[in-house]
């Protein structure tokens, strides 16, 4: 007799970049307790949430390291990262003192799971969806880590109904459907238009985010599992002035990324209030290689609003008419 298959129903939510209590603030819920009171009120049936709320109660001192709880933030993701029973697992929010622990997760028990464990999250947590997403029941979607709303939404009730929308489509974002009713948020698609190069309608794989984070692991032992060899690469960056986007541009260059890749999706780019991105594309001629690299810009990835979500390093439908570039991403295309 066959036993019924369970699958997995943990959400489990991480503060582990920038701590929660400043964003719990600005989406005007009273405390730590009122926001994870609120994600359970909005999360659906059969899942429950999950968390460490001493991590999540952890304080930030950029004077001091950062953070003190490296150890913990470590036990916590690679409790998260063998349990089979964890469905997903979203960082609430991005920031920073996230990457310098990545050589400490432990993200061999993926290659054993036989159901997709999903995460979500953008910015500092680049690496780590990359790495999910490069194991075959791993699914990475770069989208918002959802306290990003709170810095783009107001007031704070229109801030709380988006929140509350993330929350409750869960069930929809891990079978890839196009939630119903969508009101707050943006499922897809991700509109563009191709900058040079020639590119043809088609299956594509994208890998990548944030520039800066990306820099920074090229020599890692593990960057070799989230290399853009015969992928599109995704580059998009905030607070990095041109002078800095150059010498992460060489980072990647010499670490050899741009040499294989079929081509770059270049996002959101900015600097406080100043506009980045035609900086990027006068830039990348320094350090592609000889071939003309295709590139596709857009304004729907990156620290952004609206900010569509990127399915990581699956097929995904590029389609292109007179120059404009349509990408149906983490599969929410209606049917």
């Amino acid at each position: 007799m066959n036993k019924r298959r369970t699958l997995p129903t943990r959400i489990h939510m991480l503060a582990h970049a920038n701590p929660l209590g400043p964003d719990a603030a600005r989406f005007g819920l009273e405390d730590i307790g009122g926001y994870v009171e609120f994600v359970e009120r909005h999360l659906p049936e059969p899942f429950r949430l999950t968390r460490d709320e001493e991590l999540l109660r952890a304080v930030e001192d950029p004077w001091r390291a950062g953070r003190t709880d490296d150890a913990e933030r470590i036990k916590d993701i690679n409790h998260a990262l063998k349990d089979r029973h964890t469905a997903a697992i979203v960082a609430a929010s991005g920031g920073a003192y996230f990457s310098r622990i990545l050589p400490q997760l432990k993200f061999e028990p993926l290659a054993q799971r036989t159901e997709s464990l999903w995460t979500f999250g953008f910015s500092e947590m680049t690496t780590f969806v990359n790495l999910v997403a490069s194991y075959r029941c791993g699914r990475g979607v770069y989208w918002l880590c959802p306290n990003w709303i709170s810095y783009r939404v107001q007031p704070a009730e229109a801030a709380r109904a988006a929140l509350a929308e993330f929350w409750l489509s869960m069930p929809d974002l891990l079978t890839g459907k196009q939630p119903a009713d969508a009101q707050h948020l943006v499922y897809g698609p991700v509109e563009g238009e191709v900058t040079q190069g020639r590119v043809r309608s088609g299956k594509i794989k994208v890998v990548g985010g944030c520039l800066a984070v990306l820099a920074a692991v090229t020599g890692a032992s593990f960057a070799r599992r989230i290399r853009p060899d015969g992928k599109w690469l995704f580059l998009e960056d905030i607070k990095e002035s041109p002078y800095r986007i150059d010498r992460h541009l060489s980072a990647l260059k010499l670490a050899g990324w741009f040499e294989k890749a079929a081509g770059l999706l270049i996002g959101d780019f900015h600097m406080m209030n100043n506009d980045t991105q035609s900086s990027v594309l006068e830039l990348l001629p320094y350090h592609l290689p000889r071939r003309k690299v295709p590139i596709i810009t857009t304004r729907m990835l990156g620290h952004t609003w609206p900010i569509a979500p990127l399915l990581l390093n699956r097929p995904l439908e590029l389609e292109i008419s007179s120059g404009q570039a349509t990408l149906w991403s983490a599969g929410f295309r209606p049917t």
